[in-house]
């Protein structure tokens, strides 16, 4: 199963494809596919993107 994202942050927009072994998803629920996608997109994403931040002294 291929799953095509879509991530924007602000006017930046990245599209890629994910994929999923079909074998890995046979025994399972609707439900539970979905489940099983959202992590993908999930850790992807985490990899994906890093935010940096800090305390500015006023």
């Amino acid at each position: 199963m291929n799953i095509k994202v879509n991530l924007m942050v602000g006017e930046y927009q990245l599209d890629h494809v994910l994929s999923i072994e079909d074998h890995k998803l046979e025994s399972l629920s609707e439900e539970e596919i979905e489940a099983v996608i959202e992590i993908r997109i999930r850790d992807w994403a985490n990899d994906l993107i890093r935010i940096a931040w800090e305390v500015e002294e006023e």
